[in-house]
């Protein structure tokens, strides 16, 4: 029998990183980063990034935890403060979607999908449920900032600022 496994963990899910398995990690990497190849330096200055997010893994109910583990140094990665931030929100200049774009952008497809899966369901069982997706209200269109048009307006553009028809005065 094989197990439907969700497709992210519970809000709230996040291990801390144990220092046993930071030493792992920057070690196998011999003490350089994984974006710029530069040296990391004190442990405390080091970011440890999850490979892939563990928004974007897969849960696994029965051992409470990721597939793959959390905490696997195979799956973590040792990073300087600026290059983490890069891969976590992504980077203008090399155009690389961050890992935030990435979760939001699962999410919204996991939600999408679900929802045409109940409307599928629904054609073939019409006793079925199916949950509408919530509408945004309409919002009324901003009105236009030129001068209204209309003939008591025009004759007064007409006259000039005094309010005599002939233009030399």
């Amino acid at each position: 029998m094989q197990t439907v496994l969700d497709l992210a963990p519970p809000k709230g899910f996040r291990k801390a990183i144990p220092d046993k398995v930071k030493l792992q990690v920057i070690l196998q990497q011999n003490a350089a980063c994984t974006k710029c190849s530069e040296r990391l330096g004190k442990i405390e200055d080091c970011e440890f990034d999850h490979v892939p997010a563990l928004q974007l893994r897969c849960w696994d109910a029965e051992a409470k935890d990721t597939t793959p583990r959390a905490n696997d140094p195979a799956f973590i990665e040792a990073k300087h403060t600026d290059c983490h931030a890069k891969k976590t929100f992504g980077s203008h200049g090399e155009l690389t979607r961050g890992d935030v774009t990435e979760i939001a952008r699962t999410k919204r497809i996991a939600r999408e999908t679900e929802h045409f899966r109940r409307r599928m369901l629904a054609k073939v069982d019409p006793d079925a449920e199916v949950d509408e997706p919530p509408r945004r209200p309409k919002k009324k269109w901003a009105s236009r900032p030129f001068p209204k048009r209309g003939k008591k307006h025009e004759e007064a553009r007409q006259r000039g600022p005094a309010g005599s028809s002939d233009p030399e005065g």
